[in-house]
């Protein structure tokens, strides 16, 4: 997966209205919380097949830290 086709799965669910950057910082995503988190575990879980702790989630700061913890043989260059 692109970082970009990763950067849609997140937008769709957070289910925002708008296109995220990759260099984003995720306390400037309002959706971004106790539920955005939920759903952010689900899509890795979906995506991924890996579980993703909340207490991992919360300490990353911008969508590339998000972007690193996505499994190396599913990111494509």
């Amino acid at each position: 997966m692109t970082k970009e086709k990763f950067l849609e799965h997140l937008e769709d669910a957070l289910q925002l209205d708008y296109k995220l950057s990759i260099d984003a910082n995720l306390e400037d995503i309002e959706e971004y919380d106790s539920l955005g988190l939920i759903s952010v575990i689900a899509l890795y879980n979906h995506l991924f097949n890996v579980n993703i702790p909340g207490k991992i989630l919360r300490e990353c700061k911008n969508i590339n830290d998000l972007i690193a913890l996505i499994p190396s043989e599913h990111l494509e260059s």
